[in-house]
């Protein structure tokens, strides 16, 4: 499985328009809580290494007095988690946990974690972020507020009374080959070295085969003649899914739109081999689906193992 997909909660759809329910659930001494701070999730330090910061009732009761939100994920073996969101007051946070907490970002911090724990955090992530983003009505402009445990939001003005739910973008990402080769590119913000595959937002009107064809078109000029799905990936920075591919294109013929892309090369195993073992290659991080893609292409020849020569 990719990372942030080992979500162990069962999400109980069915309860959340039950507001008694909720909040039994709620008060419950066992109910386990989550923190986050706008995009910074509250982990804690252990001699095992760095775990998702799993607060009890009686550790958060400053906490629910100043949280912007509230959110009702899911519970696991009975036991309900929450999570409560903040934005706007960091320090003042800080000062009601303690030193033995700290607000860490989850896309340099995911890999020190548990991968259940790092799923629930992005979980987290995604249902905060959207809470705090969607305060107003889109419809209308006016004040919406928190319903069905934090998974939807209504506009207060009875004219409009609209629903608002979670949206995800949705984004495909790709590797390219053709014979012994694949296609990688880079950005210019990116990392000295640091290639990685296609990508980009799917637009309305599509289906995600001709996201990726168009996608490749746009960025690199390559055409595609098979487009095959691989694997999916939460992705919450801030909230989209990454819905993976491999293709074979029809040609090696390039011609970048450097609007999207610096750069652009075709790749051997062995050339993709050298680069990363003499330092002028790099690879994207072990919890991006970019990395499986590659690697999953790059192991396909039983005479190469990538994990081998980047270490993850």
């Amino acid at each position: 499985m990719n990372f942030f997909s080992h979500n162990p909660l069962n999400r109980f759809s069915e309860l959340r328009p039950d507001e008694e329910q909720m909040q039994q659930l709620w008060q419950q001494q066992d109910a386990r809580i989550l923190v986050m701070h706008d995009s910074l999730s509250l982990i804690r330090e252990t001699e095992q290494g760095k775990l998702a910061a799993v607060l009890q009732q009686g550790e958060v009761e400053e906490l629910v007095k100043l949280a912007q939100v509230q959110v009702y994920l899911g519970s696991e073996d009975g036991v309900p988690y929450f999570v409560l969101g903040f934005e706007g007051m960091q320090e003042q946070l800080s000062t009601i946990v303690g030193e033995s907490y700290s607000l860490a970002d989850l896309r340099t911090s995911a890999l020190e974690l548990p991968q259940p724990d790092s799923a629930l955090l992005a979980y987290a992530r995604g249902m905060v972020h959207w809470n705090l983003r969607h305060r107003f009505c889109p419809n209308c402009g006016s004040v919406t507020y928190s319903t069905q445990a934090g998974h939807v939001r209504q506009c207060t003005n009875k004219a409009c009374s609209r629903h608002h739910f979670p949206r995800t973008d949705t984004a495909i990402i790709v590797v390219i080959s053709e014979g012994d080769a694949c296609l990688l590119g880079r950005q210019a913000v990116w990392p000295k070295g640091m290639y990685a595959t296609i990508a980009g937002f799917l637009e309305p009107g599509e289906t995600l085969e001709q996201a990726v064809a168009r996608e490749a078109q746009e960025e690199t000029g390559v055409e595609l003649q098979t487009v095959t799905y691989h694997s999916s990936q939460p992705w919450p920075f801030p909230s989209s899914v990454m819905v993976g591919f491999s293709a074979v294109a029809r040609n090696r013929n390039l011609k970048l739109d450097n609007d999207e892309l610096e750069d652009a090369r075709w790749f051997t195993r062995s050339e993709m081999a050298a680069g990363l073992q003499d330092g002028s290659l790099r690879l994207p991080p072990l919890i991006s689906i970019a990395y499986r893609l590659i690697r999953d292409w790059f192991n396909a020849d039983p005479a190469y193992k990538l994990e081998e020569l980047t270490g993850y």
